[in-house]
């Protein structure tokens, strides 16, 4: 199920504005004195100013599953890829998902993904494009609680692929709500561990899930 909208807070609102919009080149539809809001492909999102510091948030875009090599290159032009935690590698192939993905960092230090999902052959494009917002982390103490939440209506989410105590990705290739443990590092590089961060997620159904501090 896709994302409609998402919501989650930033540090400095002007510094995730100019990367996101100048660097990264996301179109902007709104803004006001506390919230810019984006259009990331076919998600709305809006990044609205924090008054406290926030842990590292994940998201991930949905790219081109044809345009993977492309999105690399595009990427790289713009900033440094993050590397596995023993430096080896900065494009990965998880077969399990029949996926490729990128990784970086942006200014506010959130880990955001570029993953081509090849299970998704509607995506195939002539040329790279950002498609939409297609997980977030939702950081939790009680990951089994909130995957049987997810798994009941309103949202009715099924669970993706196989998981753990600790990882738990529910939902589908359009929309992953990715529930983490508190204090499991995140990938790729294992150096900044799991905490929660507030955010606020509209469905294609319309249904709304928010990640609670």
């Amino acid at each position: 199920m896709s994302f409609r909208a998402l919501e989650l807070g930033t540090a400095d609102l002007k510094r995730a504005r100019q990367f996101w919009v100048e660097t990264m080149g996301l179109e902007e539809l709104s803004s006001g004195p506390d919230f810019v809001t984006l259009a990331a492909g076919e998600t709305r999102w809006t990044l609205w100013q924090s008054p406290t510091p926030l842990a590292c948030a994940h998201f991930a875009f949905n790219v081109p599953e044809n345009q993977f090599d492309a999105a690399v290159e595009w990427l790289r032009e713009r900033v440094p890829l993050l590397a596995s935690a023993d430096g080896s590698e900065t494009v990965f192939d998880f077969t399990h998902w029949n996926a490729h993905a990128v990784y970086f960092k942006d200014p506010d230090g959130n880990i955001a993904e570029l993953i081509a999902r090849h299970t998704l052959p509607s995506s195939r494009r002539e040329q790279f494009e950002l498609l939409g917002i297609s997980e977030i982390g939702r950081v939790t103490s009680v990951v089994e609680q909130q995957r049987r939440y997810l798994n009941s209506p309103p949202y009715s989410l099924p669970d993706y692929c196989e998981g753990s105590e600790t990882f738990r990705p529910v939902g589908d290739e359009e929309g992953l709500v990715i529930l983490v443990q508190v204090g499991r590092p995140w990938y790729p590089d294992n150096t900044q561990l799991a905490a929660p961060v507030p955010f606020r997620v509209t469905f294609q159904s319309g249904a709304v899930y928010e990640g609670l501090a």
